[in-house]
């Protein structure tokens, strides 16, 4: 039996599979990222987040991917003092800081995502043009829902 073969024998087809596929893509390149930039996932998270939306708040990161808010605060606390962002307080609410990534923040992020979409590329390779923007709009689909499917059960249980 081919250890692959797990691929059919879960009663979750689709999740198990997007989970394989991002395991098997992401953590050697975090591990990669890691060892070439000294920046760990939860940092690699925010300043996708800033090149996204400049000037968002830590809260508004926990939002966006649904990390627990103390990685998302270590995260930024550890990229301010590595010079990759700044914050300054919210004229509207002093109790928000909002946050802002450096120019040697853009540039890192920059190095970092190149060895990312070289391996999407390749990842993909077996697909047609046709085929990855199917998988694109399904998927985009699905994450677009999740409002939706987050509010139902059994993420939130029924009174």
């Amino acid at each position: 039996m081919d250890l692959i073969d797990i691929l059919d024998a879960v009663p979750i087809p689709i999740a198990y599979r997007i989970a394989f596929i991002t395991n098997f893509y992401r953590e050697p390149l975090l591990r990669r990222m890691e060892r070439e930039h000294g920046i760990i996932r939860p940092e690699w998270t925010v300043l996708i987040c800033l090149i996204f939306r400049d000037g968002i708040c830590a809260r508004d990161i926990c939002a966006i991917t649904e990390q627990p808010s103390n990685t998302v605060s270590r995260a930024v606390a550890s990229l301010e003092s590595k010079g990759l962002v700044r914050s300054c307080p919210d004229s509207a609410d002093g109790r928000r800081r909002n946050l802002s990534i450096t120019r040697a923040g853009r540039a890192l992020h920059d190095r970092v995502m190149a060895p990312f979409v070289q391996a999407e590329e390749e990842m993909t390779r077996s697909l047609t043009s046709a085929e990855k923007a199917q998988l694109v709009r399904l998927l985009d689909k699905i994450a677009r829902d999740t409002p939706r499917w987050q509010g139902r059960p059994p993420y939130r249980e029924v009174d």
